[in-house]
């Protein structure tokens, strides 16, 4: 039995706004045409033309620099760090990640964080070292756990969940997977209350075994990294998306052969039960994997070697990232939106640090427009890839006007509500409790 006593709070988090580059931009933007080409013929639920980088590359085209409503995505997920009780903070990125960051904390502030920035290695982009970078600087405590999240979740500003939650105490490796029963509880009955558009290809039982949850890979780690391998873990995370987590875990347990012994119970355990309980829910259901939680969870502890836990969630911000250009325009649609209703207050109505962006906006990006290439003329840059990469409008008019047709759908507007009654909940959470600290 493995025991362990963490505490119980976490303190410090790595930021990536790093990502990997392929050799041309040919490689890259034939990936992205045929993986969405792949899921239009499927009729699959969520079309995604994904951003990627290329070496060859004259202006980096690097997801977390482009632009929401005028502010990069970088300092929407900057800013949900500085709103919460983290204390410690290292930002992993480019040069012009650097100079952008340096510029956000000169008009916003630190609020009262500690934040250092490692330069990415081009040499070396891969999660192992954006890891071990950020770990130098932050040199954790054998017993505490790091948050690790890529930087491309704007609005996943509710983190106190994660940062107390109980079982951080318990456990060196926290997943929390994305279901898409427990975020969209009604998406059966109205398709339209799924204002995040996935594709879940992994399936789990839930607690008592009644019904089956589609879910998608975690988007952040709360990790303990003195007591994992962080090879292991880059192996797994690499390979997570559209069902290659098998194929990881494989190559992985062989890899180990003395913890593939301690592992193979719990995979027979699977083999026998899984696919039963599943036919007794949802008898035709297609999915690329699937495992009990507890038998996974099990399962995987003994194959890290130390104790790890899967929990779900309800927060479609988590598994609301900016991985494709369908993702950018859920985004622009929503900010547009709110701004429209609410003029310059439009992104403090969604977001708790939609003042400091908005300010941001105003006094930083003028100068930020001379300085980065991509936002010379951002809205040219964006039509450009919309056409190469076929998607058959473009966002942006002549006169910079944002007229993407999905700025007028039914799902902007819920998911303007959505976002408007948490930002509302949050606030009068955060009244409450100064008020019994006064």
């Amino acid at each position: 039995m493995i025991i362990v006593d963490n505490k119980s709070s976490i303190k410090k988090c790595i930021i990536s706004f790093s990502h990997n580059k392929y050799s041309t931009r040919k490689e890259a933007d034939d990936l992205s045409i045929s993986k969405a080409e792949r899921e239009v013929a499927a009729g699959k639920n969520g079309i995604s033309h994904l951003i990627l980088r290329a070496e060859d590359d004259h202006i980096d085209r690097l997801k977390f620099l482009f632009l929401i409503r005028g502010v990069p995505v970088m300092c929407y997920a900057l800013g949900n760090l500085l709103n919460s009780s983290l204390r410690d903070i290292v930002v992993v990125g480019s040069e012009e990640v650097k100079k952008i960051m340096d510029c956000f904390i000169d008009i916003v502030g630190t609020c009262g964080k500690n934040i250092q920035f490692a330069l990415e290695d081009t040499q070396q982009l891969n999660l192992v070292n954006t890891m071990n970078l950020g770990r130098g600087l932050l040199s954790p405590a054998q017993d505490e756990l790091v948050l690790f999240q890529p930087g491309d979740l704007p609005f996943l500003y509710d983190l106190e969940k994660v940062l107390h939650w109980p079982y951080n105490k318990k456990y060196n490796l926290v997943l929390w997977l994305n279901s898409r029963q427990q975020m969209f509880p009604d998406f059966k009955n109205h398709p339209d209350s799924e204002f995040v558009k996935r594709n879940y290809h992994y399936r789990t039982l839930s607690d008592d075994e009644s019904e089956l949850l589609d879910l998608k890979e975690p988007n952040l780690y709360p990790i303990n990294l003195a007591m994992i391998d962080s090879d292991i873990i880059d192996k797994i995370h690499s390979s997570r998306k559209d069902g290659q987590i098998v194929r990881a875990g494989i190559l992985t347990a062989l890899q180990k052969p003395l913890r593939l012994i301690k592992v193979l119970p719990y995979f027979v355990d699977h083999l026998l039960t899984f696919r039963k309980k599943v036919n007794r829910i949802r008898s035709s259901d297609q999915y690329q994997f699937g495992m009990s939680r507890k038998i996974f969870q099990k399962g995987i502890s003994h194959l890290l070697k130390t104790s790890m836990i899967t929990t779900v969630h309800d927060d479609p911000a988590f598994v609301s990232d900016v991985d494709a250009l369908e993702d950018w325009e859920d985004f622009e649609s929503l900010t547009h939106y709110a701004e429209k209703k609410h003029a310059s207050e439009g992104l403090a109505v969604i977001h708790p640090f939609g003042n400091f962006l908005a300010q941001f906006r105003k006094e930083a990006m003028p100068d930020l427009k001379r300085e980065v290439p991509m936002y010379q003329d951002f809205p040219s840059y964006l039509n450009s890839i919309y056409e190469t990469l076929k998607m058959g409008y473009v966002p942006f008019d002549k006169n910079n006007n944002y007229i993407s047709p999905s700025a007028n759908l039914n799902k902007v507007k819920l998911t303007y509500n959505w976002y408007k009654q948490k930002c509302e909940l949050l606030r009068q959470s955060a009244t409450s409790a100064n008020q019994q600290l006064a």
